[in-house]
């Protein structure tokens, strides 16, 4: 799932799709958060993940990207890195790109399944905390987890999230929707959804307090955040203790009876994962896909390294992970297909050993090292006279590799 540049040249390889979809195909990739990389930013990704490891990846590293796409990520590991195709792992959803698939070449042995990223799927051998490398661009925005609250639709008055783009989740009243019930098989596989998700940690952690008014007024034309706490609107918003207990209970549940939906901690659960942005759960997806000291990258929204809400998330990303590096993106990066997003790339080592509250803790704080560990970051100024895309990264690959030592140096 990924994003495709405006300034950067198809390359022979690259789909048609990513340069020209049609419209309809276009509206069907919102639907479903879905923006592909071009093979430039999937090859530059690769390039400084090399960087930062300071030499060729090993022919037994294991890669995967758990919203995957057309396969750029695989493919480049496979023409750029050389990694053998049994050792990459992809998912998506999308049935459509199955058959891209059968015909890559470069494709041919890799694991790419028609599977959710967001959950383990032990037959294709996509496991938490089995890989070397887990690196994409997750879906962002579209219909996320909304089909989560079909689950509360024969229990109650059926709610909807309204979460678009630039508009923070929302849980209104509507009048129910004239679609047919859940077949066994459909309900069985939310459930599943509900069971795994509820084990996450990004939807039960607490955001900031709502703005009052008056700031509201001042915001009210600026775009807002891509992640909002649900408006509950039968009874009071669940605090992180309740939210703790709700996933406690569901770990709990027998694997053999069926979520009681009527249950106010289980329907707000499931409302709570349902308004939870899918660009957070699939961020906390690849933390949790990496082994101890396998390195990560991802492409993200803004608001998941800038967003005031997503802070106490930041802390858990960061008692899991050490950044090594934040990469900003031009915003033309998205408009050729049909986006207006700003994005970074995240570089991130899985620790070894979690801490706890992440850095704000008094036990990471005293297990500082003497010299901290700098953290490179990367801008773009799209007003230089002849500012293109593939000169900008281009220039950040270059000056990553002159600086290894300062950011990523050789363990002694």
């Amino acid at each position: 799932m990924n994003v495709a540049t405006a300034k950067l040249k198809p390359a022979p390889r690259q789909s048609l799709s990513v340069v020209e979809a049609p419209l309809d195909d276009l509206e069907r990739r919102r639907e479903l958060g879905q923006f592909f990389t071009s093979p430039e930013v999937a090859g530059f990704i690769w390039d400084l993940l090399e960087v930062i490891h300071g030499r060729r990846f090993s022919a037994d590293t294991r890669l995967i990207d758990p919203a995957c796409g057309e396969g750029v990520f695989l493919r480049v590991a496979r023409e750029r890195g050389g990694l053998p195709a049994k050792n990459l792992f992809g998912a998506d959803i999308d049935a459509t790109l199955d058959s891209g698939w059968q015909r890559d070449p470069l494709l041919r042995g890799a694991n790419v399944h028609l599977v959710n990223g967001l959950l383990d799927d032990p037959t294709s051998g996509i496991e938490a905390g089995t890989f070397n490398i887990a690196a994409g661009n997750p879906p962002f925005s579209g219909k996320g987890l909304r089909d989560l609250l079909r689950l509360l639709e024969e229990s109650e008055t059926a709610r909807h999230e309204e979460q678009d783009f630039f508009e923070a989740a929302c849980l209104r009243e509507e009048p129910p929707s004239p679609r047919q019930p859940l077949s066994r098989q459909e309900r069985a596989e939310l459930e599943r959804m509900v069971r795994t998700l509820s084990q996450y940690s990004c939807w039960r952690l607490e955001t900031e307090p709502e703005p009052d008014e008056e700031a509201e007024a001042e915001s009210a034309s600026a775009p807002t955040e891509l992640f909002a706490a649900s408006v509950l609107c039968d009874r009071r918003r669940p605090t992180a203790s309740d939210l703790e207990q709700a996933a406690q209970l569901i770990a709990r549940w027998a694997p053999n009876r069926p979520l009681d939906t009527s249950r106010p901690e289980i329907r707000d659960t499931i409302r709570r994962l349902a308004s939870t942005a899918i660009e957070v759960m699939f961020t906390e997806r690849f933390v949790r896909l990496a082994k101890p000291g396998g390195l990560i990258a991802l492409i993200v929204p803004e608001s998941i390294v800038a967003s005031d809400r997503l802070g106490r998330f930041r802390i858990w990303l960061l008692g899991k992970m050490d950044l090594l590096a934040s990469i900003s993106l031009p915003q033309k990066v998205f408009t050729g297909v049909g986006a207006n997003a700003k994005t970074s790339i995240v570089f991130a080592r899985r620790l070894a050993q979690d801490r706890v509250n992440g850095w704000y803790s008094p036990e990471a704080l005293a297990k500082l090292p003497d010299d901290d560990q700098p953290i490179f970051m990367a801008a773009p100024r799209v007003d230089a006279p002849g500012f293109t895309v593939e000169n900008y990264l281009a220039r950040v690959l270059a000056d990553a590799r002159r600086d290894r030592e300062i950011f990523w140096p050789t363990p002694k």
